[in-house]
């Protein structure tokens, strides 16, 4: 903590003067800055003060990755939904069969985000009585600020529910009677600060990475239409429903986000891949799209992450987070059609085979090419998952057959094959232009496909389904070459179950791994089909015979009835596109299977040791007391 203070202020101001009170008490949750030496020599009174103050809340979009392994931990957060795993079998958060009251992860992000949330108060408080005698841009950077903390909020809320609430530095004093704010007024409150900031930032900011109005409308969009469902749907173990609430919140967002693409001048980047890898994202065209993100080479500090250091194949480097089965069955094949639709073209045996183009662009299946890079050494080889053997290529072409690590070795156990299901992630780790190891591409928090789909859910959710609603899912489908919805189906036209089937489905396949499904699914109430059954994965292969060299490929055995069921038409599994594989099981490689789910982690509970400190903080149902 203290070399980075040093990063932000100047050090003679800070000399000595600094207070963090992490050490006793309930004041761990909250890094608050009590009397300190800027603030009693009104530090920020002027622009340059109020720009360093600002570069350290924007430090907080990485979530004190440096103290977690080196990743942000909204990295894993698609990891604690079925759509990803993490290396070990049945021990992670999403397997359900954790204490979150004790999990380090939990304490870990609850004080990170209260920590975050102090670090712009302090800002903000400091300087309020200044206000009217500075300049425009220190406004500006002050709206900034405020932008961040509610983004902050948006996930303390999405996670806790009922949380305690501050839009000032904390004393000592008030931490002693904290209580927590009903969630509709932390949400409400959220809203009113975006609204304000809405009126003071420009449409575009003056340098690549600062938060505008498109962010401030973004994020409004966002909590509205996570709290329009939580109205809707029920939120945390009770569900309670408001209908009344729904449409007011679905209202916000929908408005929100049309004036973002009306007004804006936003617009999608004409390569999907490129929003992914650090040379496609210092393209205008990506930065056209990318609207908040964590930055790691081009604001404040220059630095890289781990978080593709634990995503590649073995045959490079560490593994240890993979996707799933149920998130592949997500998406189309090219002719828009799900893959157990009459007339799909879908075969079990070739099943990467004419399917849609972001399936390959976020996800590396069996047989594709995989370029790994580690600095030292640059590999690019053939995914394998049935034999020892497999192909690399060197820089002139050339091809040799190579020892293949993810299958056979010391280390192929935590590889695709025998820790995964047969899948790696490609979204984020396709090296051809840097280490993995060291990596300086941004990672996305949000981006202007995610405001075309909120647009739309809104609006599908009021019922309120025109051809806005329908342009705004194609314009992103049509940027890969996908259909259109109508085209495809249509009696999707005014349907208000097909279209909320429809909209679900481009978030899953547009947005996975972008720290998004876990707050999806939890808010579409959908956790406890999605989490019914074990991880499954690529078909076993029979009549293996080491001895011999005989290694038949599991996917050319498969048999044309080995498509998952999406159960009876209407109900919540087709509408969500939740795969069943219970039909064929035996055959394909599986995992986790203690997964189960309670309504209780609808919520996460306040960490025990803030109760502990705190104990008349109220806490979660179901999590005892």
């Amino acid at each position: 903590m203290k070399n980075f203070l040093k990063k932000i202020f100047n050090p003679r101001v800070l000399a000595g003067a600094f207070i963090l009170t992490l050490a006793t008490g309930c004041s761990d949750y909250l890094d608050k800055e009590p009397m300190s030496e800027y603030l009693n020599t009104d530090f920020y009174n002027n622009e340059g003060a109020i720009k360093q103050g600002a570069t350290g809340c924007y430090q907080r979009l990485k979530m004190d990755h440096s103290r977690y392994s080196n990743i942000p931990p909204s990295v894993l957060w698609d990891c604690y939904t079925p759509f990803g795993i993490e290396r070990a079998d049945n021990s992670s958060i999403g397997v359900g069969n954790l204490d979150m009251r004790t999990n380090y992860t939990n304490e870990f992000i609850w004080a990170t985000l209260y920590t975050s949330i102090a670090r712009c108060n302090a800002v903000l408080d400091g300087a309020e009585k200044f206000y009217n005698q500075l300049n425009d841009n220190s406004h500006i950077l002050l709206a900034e600020i405020k932008t961040l903390r509610a983004h902050f909020y948006i996930q303390l809320v999405s996670f806790y529910g009922d949380i305690p609430y501050f839009d000032k530095p904390v004393t000592e004093e008030q931490l002693k009677g904290v209580e927590r704010t009903p969630w509709r007024t932390v949400v409400d409150n959220i809203i009113a600060d975006l609204d304000e900031v809405a009126t003071i930032l420009p449409w575009q900011a003056s340098e690549f990475g600062r938060v505008d109005k498109s962010v401030a409308l973004g994020l409004k969009a966002r909590i509205a239409l996570y709290a329009g469902s939580w109205c809707k749907f029920g939120f945390g173990r009770d569900g309670v429903k408001d209908e009344e609430a729904a449409k007011k919140y679905l209202t916000l967002s929908a408005d929100a986000a049309k004036r973002v693409i009306n007004e804006s001048g936003r617009d999608l980047c004409s390569n999907y891949a490129d929003l992914f890898t650090r040379a496609g994202q210092l393209t205008a065209d990506a930065q056209k799209e990318t609207m908040l993100y964590m930055m790691f080479s081009d604001f404040g500090d220059k630095s890289s992450h781990y978080q593709s250091l634990g995503e590649q194949c073995r045959m490079i480097g560490q593994s240890g987070r993979f996707p799933t089965q149920q998130l592949v069955d997500t998406y189309e094949m090219a002719n828009g059609k799900r893959i157990d639709e009459e007339g799909s073209g879908y075969n079990p045996a070739k099943p990467f085979v004419s399917r849609d183009p972001r399936l390959k662009e976020t996800i590396y299946t069996h047989h594709d090419t995989i370029i790994g890079n580690t600095g030292a050494k640059k590999m690019k080889f053939l995914m394998e998952l049935y034999n020892p053997k497999t192909i690399s290529w060197d820089e002139m072409g050339n091809e040799k057959l190579v020892d293949n690590k993810d299958y056979a070795g010391s280390v192929a156990q935590y590889g695709y094959a025998f820790s995964g299901v047969g899948f790696a992630w490609k979204k984020y780790n396709h090296y051809d232009d840097e280490s993995s190891a060291v990596p300086t591409y941004n990672i996305l928090i949000m981006r202007f496909a995610e405001v075309l789909l909120t647009y739309a859910e809104a609006k599908i959710e009021l019922n309120e389904i025109d051809a806005t609603v329908v342009a705004a899912i194609d314009r992103v489908r049509a940027r890969v070459g996908m259909p259109g919805i109508l085209t495809v189906d249509p009696t999707r036209e005014g349907n208000q179950l097909k279209m909320r089937q429809i909209v679900r489905r481009e978030r899953k396949v547009e947005l996975a791994k972008e720290s998004l499904m876990l707050f999806d699914m939890r808010r579409w109430r959908v956790a406890a089909i999605q989490n019914a059954e074990p991880t499954y994965g690529y078909p076993k292969a029979t009549g293996v015979d080491a001895a011999k060299g005989i290694y038949p490929d599991g996917y050319e055995q498969a048999t044309p009835d080995m498509v998952p069921s999406y159960g009876t038409p209407g109900s919540d599994r087709d509408i969500n596109d939740i795969a069943s594989y219970a039909a064929f099981a035996d055959k394909l490689r599986s995992r986790d299977k203690s997964r189960s789910w309670d309504d209780k982690f609808y919520l996460w509970p306040i960490p025990q040791t803030e109760r502990n400190k705190c104990p008349w903080l109220e806490q979660n149902p179901g999590y005892g007391e």
